[in-house]
């Protein structure tokens, strides 16, 4: 039984990001809890179209703001799938492990590869979705 090694650096500095990125937004959450405490009494005192166009505003960012992530796994898992498929092995030998895993070939790998294919196309369909709505909430609240 093979086994595909794990990178002892990219686990160090996967578990550094994701503990910064669970800092960063949780600094943010508070910056935009505060944010829209004071945004709210400017709105409930402005006109409509002012309103409207706060509204348009915030739905299509958070539209694109999704969309983006979105892609991006979509992306990654494709070309996981690719490389997966091409080398008639999963994980690929180019790609780095959080822990030890087992290779594996043929028919497995094939079934892991058009996984992670389907993963990263629904992904992807996800993000045209969402950017789809952050399309209409720009026409529908312009």
């Amino acid at each position: 039984m093979e086994i595909h090694r794990a990178d002892p650096s990219y686990r160090s500095r996967t578990l550094l990001l994701l503990a910064f990125t669970v800092l960063l937004c949780a600094v943010l959450l508070l910056l935009l809890e505060a944010w829209l405490g004071r945004i709210d009494g400017q709105l409930a005192q402005s006109d409509p179209d002012t309103v409207r166009r706060w509204l348009r505003g915030l739905l299509a960012g958070l539209g694109i703001g999704l969309a983006v992530p979105a892609a991006l796994l979509g992306a990654g898992l494709r070309r996981l799938g690719l490389a997966s498929r091409i080398e008639g092995r999963f994980p690929p030998r180019a790609w780095k492990t959080l822990r030890d895993v087992r290779v594996l070939r043929d028919a497995a790998a094939l079934r892991w590869a058009r996984r992670a294919e389907r993963a990263g196309l629904a992904a992807i369909a996800l993000a045209a979705s969402l950017l789809l709505w952050a399309a209409w909430a720009w026409w529908r609240f312009g």
